[in-house]
């Protein structure tokens, strides 16, 4: 059996549970408040294309300031991470399980009959306290949220290379 590889502090970080359930809160709080439908929820199957584009230092350096940019067309602009993706989504669906489990078990997100919904507004990281990759990291859920709520379910993962 082989050993584990050591992990790197940062990744251990970024692929805490814990941080992933706080990303995923950020993501369907701004899904909600993006979307025209009152109540709207965070699809359950869109879920686990969230983390994949905000961990990866690649694409979450690469995403734009703001919903001003379509998605669409970042993905147009950006060909690697876009091809890179159907390899990321699957190699992060457990530990988006586990995010979500972990969110649950903590009262932070919720599931309803039509996805993920957060039980309260998340705060703000404060980036003297947090550093600036946790900081980045939520500007990147907050503005995929968005995105998502501005797309169809469908078409994102016809734009991503996925299927659910």
């Amino acid at each position: 059996m082989p050993t584990p590889q050591p992990q790197l502090p940062e990744t251990a970080a970024l692929l805490n549970p814990a941080f992933g359930a706080y990303l995923l809160a950020h993501c369907a709080a701004a899904y909600s408040a993006a979307h025209t439908e009152a109540e709207a929820t965070l699809p359950w199957p869109t879920a686990f294309l969230a983390l994949p584009l905000i961990l990866p230092p690649d694409s979450r350096r690469a995403l734009p300031r703001d919903t001003r940019t379509q998605l669409a067309g970042w993905l147009a602009d950006h060909a690697l991470i876009r091809a890179a993706f159907p390899q990321r989504a699957p190699a992060l669906h457990t530990y988006t399980q586990d995010c979500i489990r972990f969110g649950i078990r903590h009262a932070t997100l919720t599931l309803t009959h039509t996805g993920i919904r957060t039980t309260r507004k998340p705060t703000k990281p404060n980036q003297a306290e947090h550093g600036e990759e946790t900081t980045t990291c939520v500007r990147a859920a907050t503005l995929v949220g968005r995105w998502f709520a501005a797309t169809d379910p469908a078409t994102v993962f016809t734009l991503l290379g996925v299927r659910p």
